[in-house]
């Protein structure tokens, strides 16, 4: 072999070694690129997570302040005559249906966000007492049809789930 020839062969054996190292530095550069994207992302989905309950937060607390605001609404005596009183007239009943819609569907979208798990809604809200002390709203709506048109099948087993009759 020629001085030529070694040199040559050199030469090529160098410029594939730095193509190598090359592709190898590539290689690493994507997978730090590809662990940081992970990392983001998963921060960006803590953080929309954090945004939620913090949502589902104020809610419930505003939920807690209309109670507060009338009282009357989480009183049993005055919630055990729903039935009674649904078709009248009555401000108080009104009201009282209106509250009722807003727990539902506060708990219907409460029951979405935790893919139906009943323990992570639990541990959210006091669920059983909510339901159970506006049982007779929810098995007889102003609308018959109502809690059927309103929510899915899985969270109206839910809901009945705590109600004992």
């Amino acid at each position: 072999m020629t001085e030529d020839q070694i040199a040559f062969s050199t030469i090529t054996i160098i410029a594939a070694c730095i193509s190598s190292l090359g592709t190898l530095i590539a290689a690493i550069f994507a997978a730090s690129s590809a662990n940081s994207s992970k990392k983001s992302l998963e921060a960006t989905v803590k953080i929309e997570k954090e945004k939620k309950e913090d949502l589902f937060k104020h809610d419930l607390n505003r939920i807690i302040e209309i109670g507060i605001e009338y009282p009357y609404l989480e009183s049993r005596p005055f919630t055990e005559k729903w039935v009674q009183f649904m078709h009248a007239n009555d401000e108080k009943y009104l009201r009282y249906d209106m509250f009722c819609n807003l727990i539902y569907n506060y708990l219907s979208q409460l029951f979405d966000y935790c893919k139906g798990d009943k323990k992570r809604v639990e541990e959210f809200v006091d669920v059983k007492s909510w339901i159970r002390l506006h049982k007779y709203n929810w098995q007889n709506p102003v609308d018959p049809n109502e809690n059927i048109d309103a929510y899915t099948e899985e969270f109206r087993r839910f809901i009945n789930s705590y109600i004992t009759t």
